[in-house]
């Protein structure tokens, strides 16, 4: 991406687009109120170039992540026939990260795009204070603090006051729900709707309290959504227990369930003195540790055949695949895929000794005539 100034106050960047060029793996910084211009190379300017994106055109408009603009091209060049510089602009007018497309043969279909990218336009803090100005990204110092640490409201400021004059303009505070009461963790929410009891105050208080610092200190503050996991006691889990994982939604996790059980097994039978016979106590110390090992990995795991999740019978795979070429008539003189790693196992739901192969990728590899053979072996 290149840098162009066509005024003292409009700030313009330029990103050239390459035949079959996929950029989704790296990430265009742009401000607010920036113009993005895109241009095509010389082995794109021939074509019949559509370029596409999700970004907002207009201030008002509201993101859709998945509706695209078709963005209209602009032709500075006079002459009839030529249309090589022809470009593209983009009002950077609304924060966010955008994806944008292209194709080369006349469709609006993202399937079809022939290169693709990304672009972030960066957001911006206004000071609270009346002042107007801004906090731009590069100059923000950001201090985490453990929120449960921090006691009653009432104590808040006073321990926080170290990080203001620290020079930090930012804080940022663990979850401040209800936490699990077994761990305490600063991340197991047990109730995300209800404000951890040890602050003795209400969300409006804390409301009070932020805006606060970020009027009269110049400290902003963030906090985190933590939607990825919760607490065992949860609601949600209690309510939509499908929420979690599960044998149903991830049947990948079976053998590891299984080893948790195996390890809950031994636990049991350790602290009830059902092992002392092989010199395992029910008081486990360090030296114990081989021992435990050797018996798990070499007496109990093999036990439960943990392999049989990760592959096929291949007696039936055989079965099926001679069945399946048994009703084909045309054999080929050579495969129509010539890497055979292109075949790779399905282990479906994971499912003991069900792991299976795409008979008819293996056909397509496999099924040809050979030399030495007969058209039917």
């Amino acid at each position: 991406m290149s840098t162009s100034n066509h005024s003292n106050d409009e700030q313009v960047r330029i990103l050239v687009l390459n035949e079959g060029e996929d950029k989704s793996e790296e990430l265009y910084r742009l401000k607010k109120g920036w113009t993005l211009q895109i241009k095509l190379s010389a082995n794109l300017s021939w074509r019949k170039v559509r370029i596409f994106t999700n970004a907002c055109l207009n201030e008002e408009d509201k993101f859709e992540r998945n509706t695209y603009h078709e963005l209209k091209w602009i032709y500075p060049s006079s002459g009839k026939y030529d249309d090589s510089d022809r470009y593209v602009s983009l009002s950077c007018c609304k924060s966010g990260s955008f994806h944008y497309f292209f194709t080369i043969d006349r469709t609006t279909i993202k399937e079809n795009k022939n290169g693709q990218g990304y672009f972030h336009i960066e957001p911006y803090l206004i000071w609270p204070d009346g002042s107007g100005e801004v906090l731009e990204q590069e100059y923000i110092t950001c201090q985490s603090v453990l929120s449960k640490s921090l006691g009653p409201l009432s104590e808040w400021l006073s321990r926080i006051e170290v990080t203001r004059h620290s020079g930090y303009n930012m804080i940022h505070f663990t979850p401040i729900q209800y936490l699990y009461n077994v761990s305490n963790s600063s991340y197991s929410i047990s109730d995300h709707h209800k404000l951890n009891s040890i602050f003795e105050g209400t969300y409006e208080e804390i409301k009070i309290l932020i805006d606060n610092m970020a009027k009269e200190w110049r400290v902003l503050s963030i906090t985190d959504l933590v939607y990825n996991h919760v607490a065992n006691n949860c609601a949600l889990l209690q309510d939509h227990p499908e929420a979690a994982y599960n044998l149903v939604n991830s049947p990948h996790l079976k053998s590891a369930v299984l080893i948790d059980s195996i390890l809950m097994q031994f636990t049991r039978d350790a602290s009830e003195g059902k092992l002392l016979s092989i010199g395992i106590p029910d008081e486990i110390k360090e030296h114990h540790l081989q021992l435990i090992r050797h018996y798990l990995l070499n007496e109990i795991i093999p036990q439960y055949h943990l392999e049989e999740y990760y592959i096929c019978d291949i007696n039936i795979i055989v079965e099926q695949f001679n069945n399946k070429l048994s009703l084909l008539n045309d054999c080929p003189d050579k495969p129509l895929y010539l890497n055979e790693n292109i075949i790779e196992i399905n282990h479906g739901k994971y499912q003991r000794m069900k792991s299976f192969v795409d008979l008819d990728l293996c056909e397509k590899v496999y099924f040809y005539k050979r030399e030495y053979l007969s058209t039917k072996e």
